[in-house]
């Protein structure tokens, strides 16, 4: 079996449990349009002053992590490899009127396009359990170096 092979398995898996997944939250439209956020303290110390940073959230899931990074003033771009869960995400930036980008694609390939369309991000973040996905670190760890803006990027795990 191939990485991609392994990733469209995991593409699968993941637009079959998202509604699952995200059944526990209640009703977060409501807690994020009222000012609530779900990033861990960890997190938001080690991302920083966000405001006016473009950022690109990878392995976003359904998006609750991303409208909290937008509601903190970045200009988010979120992406995931579920169908299920970008659509989930697009949802809930239209419920709390939160604005941010949502893109259904493999991490690996929207690294590479967007490496070679130019696009450049501030800050790439990655939250708690995305590595285990990941059957190429080293090839992720690139694609993220080649979407950070030089010299002033950062990348937070």
């Amino acid at each position: 079996m191939t990485y991609r092979d392994l990733r469209e398995q995991n593409r699968r898996s993941w637009n079959a449990v998202v509604g699952a997944h995200d059944s526990h939250r209640g009703d977060l439209a409501t807690f994020l349009r009222e000012g609530g956020e779900t990033l861990f303290p960890e997190e938001r110390a080690l991302l920083g002053e966000l405001a006016g940073k473009t950022l690109a959230h990878l392995q976003c899931n359904s998006g609750w992590d991303s409208l909290s990074l937008a509601r903190l003033g970045a200009a988010v771009t979120g992406v995931d490899i579920s169908d299920e869960a970008i659509a989930t995400a697009g949802e809930l930036s239209a419920k709390t009127g939160i604005p941010a980008l949502f893109e259904r694609a493999d991490v690996y390939d929207w690294l590479k396009e967007a490496a070679s369309s130019g696009r450049r991000f501030d800050v790439v973040f990655s939250s708690y359990g995305v590595a285990c996905w990941l059957p190429d670190l080293e090839a992720w760890a690139e694609g993220i170096a080649a979407v950070l803006e030089p010299s002033t990027g950062r990348f937070v795990l």
